[in-house]
């Protein structure tokens, strides 16, 4: 019987790859979408990808394997046409599609998939997610278009594991460190330009094997400053922004002609318990600080109620998350009671519950960086000290923060772990040192463990949601952590935008549309341009820094990488589930950038032709600064098409003079760009 269900397995998958017919994009043809995020990547490869952040740019440049629909949850096939699996489950064959071209008219085959595989492969290449493959035994090629993975064990996610974005060996290997930079892909999206740290501008793929997709052009512009993001969209400057923070979703909302996009996150926050701690090994004192505690109240005020209240280690977004879980009710005057009948009462009246003569006191502690931790951390503090809980609240750097939490050095910790696609708790939640070695709380619970072994091999998706509920329930019965709140992820649109039905989403921008009615019309300003209408698109390192605008003084400081990310990242590196836990990684230091200053500012002289005829508009110049502040470059990015006009606009660009950009000190060349209005 088993046999034949393993059977009806293998049938139904690929059935589910041999019966999907291609589908041409839908859409009016044309037009521009411009996007601002927050989450930009430091180069652009599949085989670089970003650590800390989202990869969905490489959605629009590179095809899976396959890819989940985000209508229906289901997989689908992309780059393989179809695929089957061995009788006993521990391979898979896939069938590549032969209409399917790289950039530059190369096929895509087999070969491209298998040196993909193997550099992701190979220790010394330094993929950053190498764990994910770990149970991957080898890739052979079996023709063009056919590649097969074979696996050491049969587990839940070996299909998800080998779904493999690869890149164009023939280009890799001549390129090699310089593809992240200049990569060639097969999907919906060309790089017209990239300028690492500031902008991505992206062209329609004539060739892409569903058909040219409907936006000419989408323009992926990186901001520093989220207020600067936020503002440009206001303004109308941008169609879509992504990641926003609850309260500026509240103020965009006002605007009719905006759409906000709050979808279930999948971070759950929470205040993790030291178990060591004498009195915290008590599940009913853990159950009373978690009743004292108000999480509605730092979901609304936090996070302008954006999201749900947290009900365990999985989120709602998770395909695992069990609803059937009753949330530990907000009740000072309980657990106040649970507190009396274990023998804590306040005998001298200072406010501070006692036991044996020691106060109950606890040292909790966040990262300084993360201001949404800081006022979770505040909210709790006031909470437990109407308890009669002695609270030391402490920030600290993220570097610190970590620190601390490898060595135990807290009472109670705010952070947030993420759920992928993929569960696999055991980092955090295992109760052997070698495997939980993020089981920061010191949480030992056998029944959980066993549950974890289960649920990561279990084939049968029906089933393992039953595991993970039993996971889910189980934990949250124990409360090691004080689970609190999953923020709801924000974006937002103007509704000229089509196509994003099922919600907004970088990786699926290349289904997206705007109707030509619809369409941004450049509008003329006035001469000469104010100091605010001039935002400066730079070239920048890799490294942290910080969007200036010209006549900007003071802008915010880039934002910190979160810790969270930090030890993930660490994970992700290991080859196996049994590591040795690595050092405390420490934040990459930012370094101090500058960006150019105009000291001297040339208007174009509107153009006695251009009069005559009523021309009027705007015209953009881009430019490179070098390190004598002088304008090596002048060429025209953007024009409403009169050649007297530019002409007036690169002489005026070109003798413009700023303080040059610098790095810690030294001056380098920096792209810009100047509108010019003429009218």
């Amino acid at each position: 019987m088993k046999k034949f269900l393993l059977a009806l397995t293998v049938v139904a998958l690929v059935f589910l790859g041999c019966t999907q017919k291609k589908e041409a994009i839908q859409g009016e043809a044309g037009g521009k979408l411009v996007i601002g995020t927050v989450d930009f990547p430091a180069a652009i490869s599949p085989l670089s990808p970003s650590v800390f952040g989202s990869n969905d740019i490489l959605d629009l440049l590179f095809m899976h394997l396959h890819r989940i629909d985000p209508g229906t949850g289901k997989m689908k096939p992309e780059l393989a046409s179809s695929w089957e699996f061995s009788e006993d489950l521990t391979s898979i064959t896939y069938y590549l599609r032969k209409d399917v071209k790289w950039w530059d008219g190369e096929p895509v085959t087999a070969e491209d998939v298998l040196f993909t595989y193997e550099k992701m492969a190979d220790p010394d290449f330094g993929y950053p997610d190498i764990a994910k493959i770990r149970f991957i035994k080898k890739a052979e090629v079996l023709g063009t278009y056919a590649i097969k993975f074979t696996f050491e064990r049969v587990y839940a996610d070996l299909f998800t594991d080998s779904d493999i974005m690869p890149v164009p060996r023939h280009v890799y290997e001549k390129l090699k460190a310089d593809f992240g930079t200049k990569p060639v892909g097969n999907g919906p999206y060309k790089i017209k330009e990239f300028i690492p740290g500031s902008a991505l501008i992206l062209i329609a793929n004539d060739g892409y094997y569903r058909g040219r997709p409907p936006l000419d052009e989408i323009d992926i512009i990186n901001y520093t400053n989220p207020d600067s993001m936020i503002a440009a969209f206001a303004q109308g400057s941008l169609d879509i922004i992504l990641s926003i923070e609850p309260t500026a979703a509240k103020g965009l909302s006002a605007n009719k002609n905006v759409t906000i996009d709050s979808r279930p996150g999948n971070t759950y926050t929470y205040i993790g318990w030291n178990l060591n701690n004498e009195y915290l090994k008590d599940k009913e004192i853990r159950k009373a600080l978690s009743m004292a505690i108000n999480p509605s109240k730092i979901l609304n005020d936090v996070f302008a109620g954006s999201g749900t209240l947290s009900l365990g280690p999985l989120p709602p977004s998770s395909w695992g998350f069990s609803a059937d879980i009753a949330p530990v009710e907000y009740n000072p005057a309980k657990a106040k009671e649970i507190f009396r009948q274990k023998g804590f009462v306040d005998r001298n009246r200072d406010g501070v519950v006692e036991k044996d003569g020691k106060e109950f006191t606890l040292n909790i502690i966040t990262n300084v960086e993360n201001p949404d931790r800081v006022a979770i951390l505040n909210s709790i503090s006031n909470d437990l000290r109407a308890l009669g809980v002695k609270i030391n609240a402490r920030t600290m750097d993220a570097a610190a923060f970590i620190q601390s939490l490898g060595t135990r050095n807290f009472d109670g910790f705010i952070m947030g772990w993420s759920v992928g696609d993929k569960i696999d708790p055991t980092v955090y939640w295992y109760s052997e040192a070698s495997k939980g070695k993020y089981n920061f709380s010191s949480y030992k619970n056998k029944t959980v463990d066993s549950l974890i072994n289960e649920g990561v091999t279990m084939l049968n998706r029906k089933k393992a949601k039953e595991l993970w509920g039993q996971f889910q329930k189980t934990v949250y019965d124990d409360q090691p952590y004080t689970f609190l709140v999953v923020p709801n992820e924000l974006s937002a649109t103007y509704k000229r935008v089509k196509g994003a039905d099922e919600g907004i989403k970088l990786a699926s921008a290349y289904e997206y549309w705007i109707p030509e009615t619809e369409r941004r019309v450049a509008v003329a300003a006035v001469i000469p341009p104010k100091k605010e209408e001039l935002p400066v698109v730079t070239e920048k390192p890799a490294e942290k820094v910080v969007e200036k605008r010209v006549g900007e003084v003071t802008p915010k400081p880039p934002a910190v990488l979160a810790p969270e990310k930090l030890l993930e990242a660490a994970v992700k590196k290991e080859t196996t589930a049994v590591a040795v836990a690595p050092p405390p990684p420490t934040p990459p230091k930012a370094s101090i950038i500058t960006s150019v200053k105009p000291k001297k500012r040339v208007t174009p002289k509107y153009p006695e032709s251009a009069r005559t005829v009523g021309a009027t508009g705007k015209i953009t110049v881009r430019i490179v600064v070098g390190v004598d502040g002088k304008v090596k470059t002048a060429t025209i990015s953007s024009s409403f098409g009169n050649p007297a006009c530019e002409e007036a606009a690169l002489a005026a660009a070109k003798q413009w003079e700023f303080d040059p950009a610098t790095k810690d000190g030294v001056p380098f060349e920096q792209k810009m760009t100047i509108p010019f209005d003429f009218k």
